[in-house]
């Protein structure tokens, strides 16, 4: 208790909220399932029910880079992705592509341009679409997830600016459909030996997510904090500090595995390329 009041104090003193909010749920919920799908990358690679459910995490942290007011990249950011970048390095994985904190600083750089042409008309609105579908491929090569994260943090930004948004509603709605389905048919080819149940499982979490993120709006639970409600203080932890969660939790899982299994992840020994396959194809 003593722990959630000086904490309380913090946040009123930095200006944060004291209580909770949609986005502490929202990004607490997204760092579960990105936790639950690297302890199947890690130590349970054969376990795909992990990273399927895993996976769901993604389209979240496109999708806030989009809602976001700021669009500046904190060099804070910029340092930890190298950090990522250089573990998959000394862990003998790959360089390319690079890890998703590249890809959302990309996102997060390039979605104003992204909203301002989609929304010329409805031709530019359909032509973003298959452009950032088409891109996916080879992109996906050099970035995590590719081009089509920037579909989630389009519909980011299109919900942030849902009031000023002259295209009909049924057409953002067919944006979300059509971006999930995307993601889904990607990530179904790029997950190993995926069952019949488990593609429905993603599909119907999908639904749910998209549906989720549709109406997902800036609320404050004024009445919920870590006074009222000790466990709030966890869901703002991890909600507040999920970059430092992300790096410091992938940093140690690659450290055990390179511990207890060095045949899997050979120290210094990395792929320029994980994808060199489809390099080739696209070449």
């Amino acid at each position: 208790m003593e722990l959630a009041m000086a904490l309380s104090g913090v946040l009123k003193t930095q200006k944060i909220s004291s209580a909770l909010t949609s986005y502490d749920l929202l990004k607490a919920l997204a760092l579960v399932l990105m936790v639950v799908d690297h302890v199947g990358y890690f130590f349970f690679p054969e376990e795909i029910w992990l990273r399927v459910i895993g996976r769901l995490s993604v389209p979240v942290w496109f999708f806030l880079i989009g809602y976001a007011k700021t669009r500046e990249v904190p060099r804070l950011f910029w340092i930890l992705a190298l950090v990522v970048a250089g573990s998959t390095l000394v862990s003998g994985e790959y360089l390319f592509p690079l890890n998703i904190l590249f890809t959302l600083i990309l996102a997060r750089l390039s979605v104003d341009w992204l909203y301002r042409h989609a929304l010329r008309n409805t031709e530019a609105f359909l032509g973003m679409f298959f452009l950032l579908s088409f891109a996916a491929p080879p992109s996906l090569v050099f970035i995590e997830y590719g081009t089509l994260g920037f579909l989630f943090t389009l519909m980011g930004a299109l919900r942030r600016h849902k009031g000023d948004v002259a295209a009909p509603s049924w057409m953002v709605w067919a944006f979300f459909a059509a971006g999930s389905f995307a993601y889904i048919l990607v990530q179904s080819l790029l997950l190993p030996s995926l069952s019949a149940g488990q593609f429905f499982f993603f599909v119907a979490g999908m639904v749910v997510l998209s549906f989720l993120l549709y109406r997902f709006n800036i609320h404050v639970f004024e009445k919920v904090n870590v006074r009222s409600f000790p466990p709030a203080l966890l869901l703002m932890l991890l909600g507040r500090r999920t970059l430092e969660f992300y790096v410091l939790h992938l940093l140690v899982f690659r450290a055990v595995v390179m511990a207890v299994d060095p045949s899997r992840f050979a120290f210094g020994e990395f792929k320029v390329f994980a994808f060199s396959q489809l390099l080739s194809f696209l070449l």
